[in-house]
Protein backbone atom coordinates (compact mmCIF):
# COMPACT_ATOMS: atom_id res chain seq x y z
CA UNK A 1 0.00 0.00 0.00
CA UNK A 2 2.60 2.17 0.55
CA UNK A 3 4.43 1.81 -2.41
CA UNK A 4 1.15 2.76 -4.38
CA UNK A 5 0.96 5.95 -2.72
CA UNK A 6 4.22 6.90 -3.14
CA UNK A 7 3.72 6.08 -6.71
CA UNK A 8 0.45 8.23 -7.04
CA UNK A 9 2.43 11.54 -4.91
CA UNK A 10 5.26 11.11 -7.63
CA UNK A 11 2.31 11.23 -10.76
CA UNK A 12 0.32 14.02 -8.90
CA UNK A 13 3.35 16.48 -8.11
CA UNK A 14 4.96 15.29 -11.42
CA UNK A 15 1.97 16.66 -12.97
CA UNK A 16 1.54 19.95 -10.73
CA UNK A 17 5.03 20.87 -11.87
CA UNK A 18 3.81 20.45 -15.41
CA UNK A 19 1.01 22.54 -14.36
CA UNK A 20 3.05 25.27 -13.08
CA UNK A 21 5.31 25.61 -15.81
CA UNK A 22 2.88 25.93 -18.25
CA UNK A 23 0.86 28.55 -16.47
CA UNK A 24 4.15 30.26 -16.26
CA UNK A 25 5.12 29.88 -20.13
CA UNK A 26 1.36 31.09 -20.67
CA UNK A 27 0.82 33.99 -17.61
CA UNK A 28 3.93 36.09 -19.20
CA UNK A 29 4.77 37.97 -22.36
CA UNK A 30 8.39 36.74 -22.37
CA UNK A 31 8.17 36.56 -26.05
CA UNK A 32 8.83 40.16 -25.77
CA UNK A 33 11.46 40.33 -23.15
CA UNK A 34 14.58 42.05 -23.61
CA UNK A 35 17.53 41.27 -20.92
CA UNK A 36 19.41 44.70 -19.69
CA UNK A 37 22.30 43.45 -21.51
CA UNK A 38 20.81 42.59 -24.90
CA UNK A 39 19.30 46.09 -25.04
CA UNK A 40 22.79 48.13 -24.44
CA UNK A 41 24.27 45.94 -26.94
CA UNK A 42 21.52 46.79 -29.73
CA UNK A 43 22.09 50.58 -28.47
CA UNK A 44 25.99 50.42 -28.94
CA UNK A 45 27.39 50.21 -26.02
CA UNK A 46 29.49 47.40 -24.95
CA UNK A 47 28.70 44.74 -22.48
CA UNK A 48 30.64 44.76 -18.85
CA UNK A 49 32.51 41.35 -19.34
CA UNK A 50 31.99 37.87 -21.43
CA UNK A 51 30.44 36.92 -18.23
CA UNK A 52 27.53 39.92 -18.95
CA UNK A 53 27.02 38.07 -22.38
CA UNK A 54 26.74 34.59 -20.85
CA UNK A 55 24.71 35.76 -18.20
CA UNK A 56 21.92 37.41 -20.94
CA UNK A 57 20.93 34.46 -22.53
CA UNK A 58 18.35 32.55 -21.85
CA UNK A 59 19.60 29.31 -22.66
CA UNK A 60 22.13 29.60 -20.37
CA UNK A 61 20.01 30.06 -17.35
CA UNK A 62 17.95 27.56 -18.62
CA UNK A 63 20.73 25.07 -18.34
CA UNK A 64 21.58 26.00 -14.83
CA UNK A 65 18.02 25.17 -13.47
CA UNK A 66 17.99 22.34 -14.86
CA UNK A 67 21.44 21.26 -13.25
CA UNK A 68 20.54 22.75 -10.59
CA UNK A 69 16.92 20.89 -9.80
CA UNK A 70 18.21 17.82 -11.05
CA UNK A 71 21.62 17.82 -8.47
CA UNK A 72 18.78 18.23 -5.73
CA UNK A 73 16.31 15.61 -7.00
CA UNK A 74 19.63 13.23 -7.34
CA UNK A 75 20.96 14.57 -3.45
CA UNK A 76 17.23 13.70 -2.20
CA UNK A 77 17.09 10.11 -3.75
CA UNK A 78 20.83 9.41 -2.23
CA UNK A 79 19.53 10.91 1.03
CA UNK A 80 16.06 8.84 0.64
CA UNK A 81 18.50 5.71 -0.12
CA UNK A 82 20.22 5.69 2.85
CA UNK A 83 23.82 6.58 0.69
CA UNK A 84 24.16 10.07 2.23
CA UNK A 85 23.48 11.01 6.02
CA UNK A 86 22.32 14.30 8.09
CA UNK A 87 25.65 15.98 8.11
CA UNK A 88 26.85 15.57 5.09
CA UNK A 89 23.62 17.16 4.02
CA UNK A 90 24.13 20.18 5.96
CA UNK A 91 27.76 20.17 4.70
CA UNK A 92 26.61 20.40 1.21
CA UNK A 93 23.87 23.47 1.82
CA UNK A 94 26.52 24.96 3.82
CA UNK A 95 29.13 24.99 0.73
CA UNK A 96 26.52 26.24 -1.81
CA UNK A 97 25.62 29.26 0.41
CA UNK A 98 29.43 30.00 1.02
CA UNK A 99 30.19 29.51 -2.88
CA UNK A 100 27.11 31.23 -3.78
CA UNK A 101 28.33 34.27 -1.50
CA UNK A 102 31.56 34.38 -2.34
CA UNK A 103 30.76 34.18 -6.17
CA UNK A 104 27.87 36.72 -5.76
CA UNK A 105 30.64 39.42 -3.68
CA UNK A 106 32.55 38.84 -7.01
CA UNK A 107 29.78 39.29 -9.51
CA UNK A 108 28.48 42.15 -7.80
CA UNK A 109 31.63 44.11 -7.59
CA UNK A 110 32.74 42.86 -11.42
CA UNK A 111 28.97 44.43 -12.06
CA UNK A 112 29.50 48.02 -10.52
CA UNK A 113 32.31 48.55 -12.70
CA UNK A 114 35.26 47.06 -10.02
CA UNK A 115 38.75 45.66 -11.81
CA UNK A 116 38.80 42.00 -11.09
CA UNK A 117 41.54 42.25 -8.87
CA UNK A 118 39.07 44.45 -6.35
CA UNK A 119 36.46 41.98 -7.23
CA UNK A 120 38.87 38.82 -5.95
CA UNK A 121 39.93 40.81 -2.79
CA UNK A 122 36.26 41.50 -2.10
CA UNK A 123 35.72 37.61 -2.77
CA UNK A 124 38.98 36.33 -0.64
CA UNK A 125 37.19 38.96 2.27
CA UNK A 126 34.22 37.11 2.44
CA UNK A 127 35.98 33.87 1.96
CA UNK A 128 38.08 35.22 5.56
CA UNK A 129 34.65 35.72 7.34
CA UNK A 130 33.49 32.61 6.63
CA UNK A 131 36.45 31.13 7.85
CA UNK A 132 36.05 33.05 11.09
CA UNK A 133 32.44 32.15 11.12
CA UNK A 134 33.21 28.56 11.02
CA UNK A 135 35.97 28.78 13.38
CA UNK A 136 33.70 30.50 15.99
CA UNK A 137 30.83 27.68 15.73
CA UNK A 138 33.06 24.90 16.42
CA UNK A 139 34.47 26.16 19.17
CA UNK A 140 31.27 27.54 20.52
CA UNK A 141 29.77 24.53 19.97
CA UNK A 142 32.58 22.03 21.22
CA UNK A 143 33.04 22.13 24.45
Amino acid sequence: MANTTYLASTVLMGLLGVGVVLFVLRSRRWRHYVPRVAAEVAAGERPASGLAEIAGRTSTWTVAYIALVLGFMFGAMAYAGGAITGPVVIGAVVALVAAFLVAGVYVAMRDNGRPSAQAAAGSAVATGLLAVVAITVLLVTTG
